[in-house]
């Protein structure tokens, strides 16, 4: 049997559709079907689902970090993880006095799994037979409330297709959980989480409270659950039943054949660290007591979708890759959204989708927040802040390690300390590896470049006066201590550092790790400390004036910085940029004949280190010209002194993408933004490669871990900054577009310094749009001429022009 609406919903580009039920990709679903608000997501697992080999549930409150000791090769090491929270889901049925429903033990004869992005709805429809021959339908639909970010809703609707008889339903709240995501983590401690209260607050409405064991953050999580027959509420008696940390009430109602049966529950999750509440436990009980019905509740969460998607919805062709990119749009809304504002938190690389990384923040905002800043730049703000109040952690950090300034590091958490992890624990070998992947000091031109991002595009002077300028100027004071001056070459150099290709961590046989000038790191640092001069000049009088006393700055230090940004040295050879100092003198490898994803796991286990070879784990050098225009790169290697014309760009990534195995997710995303003004086709192959990362399936095993936000969200990036070419330069709109042929419309949407407007491809023109309410007129620059789009005025070029 199929459901007969299936081609339909398979032809609707807001609509995910998974036809049949396949344990083996229960885990990759649970995780692309997550929902979430912003404040929390709930994986989509089975509501009458434990954690096993197929299932795991699992609950993340955005930020919510806890601290364990684990004893790990013969050391006591300690981690910071995301915390899996009570499991709000469990619920379930059964007939007569045959068994508790679960999917895995019962005859399936239809089975679809529906993720509506419109509404950010849920929906499974089984056709099921059980063991004595009874035929049900039932329908699930869950969500996370976009409207109460505090509340989600879950409902069963069941309709006895063949049978008459007793209806028994279970309805629990379970804190019989831990951080059991990830494998390679099993070495680990992972129990966060200890009870403090169990209650039954009335018939109908359970409470669970627990607490984090390190870091005291109380989790209280309440629900309430409610029965329908035929859309008639039943008044039953609930007999509640606890053990532990797992609280359940259990009902019996008749049911006749035909009848429709729904099963409605609403849950509220709150935790001491929430703003606006005196006690979370008090909070949790009357948002469940006085929260609306499912429908009810379910209407307004759609609402408050529609209003998300009106600011940041895209519309392109082909169509058959619209669908793929509103499921990224979908997951970075869930992931920051509007509730996210007041939360403390930064960019998580997996989402809040899961255990992989632990949840921590990586440089993940480099591929997020360009696009939120033109739609909620307040969320993006936020993003920002997370880094402003690990300002001090970051200046220890640097201080630790004899550098002045901040040292951001390369994985962040809840107090901005780094949580890199000493070792790393291979699957292949079974041995633990030292992890150096700390000396990715190139997070802080991440931070520095979406600051400076940001401000450009909202012209939020305020931000960058009480905030922006002090992250720059400390960011720009550590990569000017950490550089070494070499008078033999009149070069400033920086060296013992990492890039963004995370095989090579030391040259080979070294004693110690890092490696030196990064072509990405010098040239990145070098924008930095320009963009950073350039602040200061932006700033205010009295402001600067206030910096340079609070932070001990001096011109001497800034003409230091000119100086470095005038003779920063780059390592170019054979009429190409290098990776970094050393690398083309490394082996030869053909690490295409390794099945196996990991290489360097691969090469460990024989004995080898991927160390000693010519061969890239991801996109290195190619991440200039991700986020920086070519004549940009341009004009910052003649002010070096270097000579790089565009045939010179375009062997550099097309020998360094040779060379690059493609391990991480972001690798042919950034390949495909790097190809994007130079081979055009072959950037729009790379991207649509990319643009089916996680939906293609999950053979690596991956997924199921956490979503790839960076990815996703890099895919609207390419779009809007390689494809369309839209950059901001001295508060004018630029607009330099690179469409490939393939790609033959695209309408998006996007503020400007308060001004609205939208920007249309059609096959042979570009028309943008101003908004009749925008404040002001928005200056556009295309072919080096500048024009002036007045309020509610819309301009058409042939594309041809631009």
């Amino acid at each position: 049997m199929s459901f007969p609406d299936n081609a339909t919903i398979l032809e609707d580009p807001w609509c995910i559709l998974f036809e049949g039920y396949d344990p083996e990709a229960e885990g990759y679903r649970e995780a692309l079907c997550a929902l979430g608000n912003g404040y929390f997501v709930t994986r989509a697992a089975a509501p009458d689902a434990t954690a096993d080999d197929i299932h795991y549930p699992g609950c993340y409150r955005a930020g919510l970090y806890n601290r364990l000791v684990s004893h790990v090769n013969g050391e006591d090491v300690e981690d910071e993880s995301i915390v899996n929270l009570p499991n709000w889901l469990p619920l379930t049925f059964r007939i007569d006095d045959g068994d508790w429903f679960s999917i895995d033990q019962v005859e399936i004869l239809a089975y679809r799994q529906i993720l509506y992005l419109r509404s950010g709805i849920l929906q499974r429809d089984i056709q099921f037979r059980d063991r004595q021959g009874r035929q049900t339908t039932l329908r699930e639909q869950r969500f996370a409330s976009m409207a109460q970010p505090h509340l989600a809703g879950l409902r069963l609707e069941l309709t006895a297709e063949n049978w008459s008889g007793a209806l028994a339903i279970r309805s629990a709240l379970d804190g019989r959980v831990n951080n059991n995501n990830i494998e390679r983590y099993k070495h680990y401690n992972k129990q966060h989480l200890e009870l403090l209260e169990v209650n039954v607050l009335k018939p109908e409405v359970l409470r669970l409270v627990m607490q984090t064991n390190q870091s005291r953050i109380e989790v209280s999580l309440a629900a309430r659950t409610q029965v329908f027959v035929n859309e008639n509420r039943v008044e039953s008696e609930w007999i509640p039943d606890q053990e532990n940390t797992y609280i359940q009430e259990q009902t019996q109602i008749s049911v006749a054949q035909g009848d429709v049966v729904a099963i409605e529950k609403v849950a509220a999750l709150y935790t001491s660290r929430d703003p606006a509440i005196a006690s979370c436990i008090e909070a949790s009980h009357k948002a469940v007591q006085d929260a609306p019905g499912f429908t009810d509740l379910l209407g307004d969460h759609q609402h408050a979708w529609e209003r998300l998607w009106m600011r940041c919805d895209i519309e392109f062709e082909p169509v058959d890759y619209l669908r793929v990119t509103r499921l990224h749009l979908f997951h970075i809304l869930q992931t920051i959204s509007p509730h996210t504002a007041d939360l403390d938190v930064g960019v998580p690389s997996r989402g809040w989708h899961g255990e992989d990384y632990r949840g921590h923040i990586f440089w993940d905002e480099a591929f997020v927040l360009p696009f939120l800043i033109y739609r909620f730049p307040s969320i993006a703000r936020s993003m920002l802040l997370y880094r402003h109040r690990r300002l001090n952690a970051a200046r220890d950090l640097a201080r630790q390690h004899g550098y002045r300034g901040a040292m951001f590091p390369w994985r962040s958490a809840s107090s901005g300390g780094e949580e890199t992890p000493r070792y790393q624990f291979s699957l292949f070998s079974e041995n633990w590896m030292p992890d150096h992947t700390w000396l990715q000091h190139h997070i802080s031109v991440i931070i520095a470049h979406t600051v400076w991002k940001y401000y450009t595009i909202t012209d939020d002077i305020i931000f960058l006066c009480d905030q922006g300028a002090e992250l720059l100027i400390e960011i720009a004071r550590f990569w000017a201590s950490l550089a070494t001056y070499n008078e033999e070459c009149d070069r400033y150099e920086i060296r013992g550092v990492m890039g963004p290709d995370e095989y090579h961590t030391a040259y080979p046989d070294a004693n110690t790790p890092g490696i030196d000038n990064n072509t990405y790191t010098n040239v990145m640092v070098v924008w930095t400390l320009c963009r950073t001069q350039e602040v200061l000049d932006l700033l205010p009088n009295s402001r600067r004036v206030e910096l340079f006393h609070a932070l001990s700055l001096n011109q001497d230090e800034i003409d230091q910085w000119h100086t470095i940004s005038q003779k920063m040295y780059v390592v170019a050879e054979d009429d190409r940029l290098s990776q970094y100092e050393g690398f083309d003198r490394l082996q030869p490898l053909d690490w295409q004949q390794f099945d196996e994803e990991r290489v360097n796991w691969v090469l460990e286990e024989k004995g080898d280190d991927i160390n000693r070879y010519h061969v890239a784990k991801q996109a290195d050098v190619a991440m200039l010209f991700f986020l920086l225009s070519v004549p940009e790169i341009q004009a910052l290697l003649e002010q070096l002194g270097y000579a790089c014309d565009r045939t010179q760009m375009q062997r550099t990534i097309e020998y360094y993408f040779e060379h690059t195995v493609h391990e991480s997710s972001l690798s042919h995303l950034i390949y495909a933004g790097a190809f994007a003004k130079l081979d055009c086709k072959k950037s729009w192959h790379l991207f649509t490669k990319v643009i089916h990362t996680d939906l293609a399936g999950d053979s690596s095993g991956e997924v199921k871990n956490g979503i790839h936000l960076g990815a996703m969200a890099g895919t609207l990036y390419i779009l809007q900054h390689h494809y369309l070419g839209l950059e901001i330069h001295k508060g004018s709109i630029y607009l330099n577009p690179s469409f490939p042929e393939q790609l033959t419309h695209l309408r998006l949407s996007l503020q400007h310094h308060y001004n609205d407007l939208e920007i249309e491809k059609t096959d042979h023109h570009l028309h943008l749009t101003a908004a009749d309410s925008n404040p002001s007129s928005v200056t556009i620059v295309y072919q080096g001429e500048a024009m002036n789009l007045e309020p509610g005025v819309s301009r058409s070029f042939a594309l041809e022009e631009i």
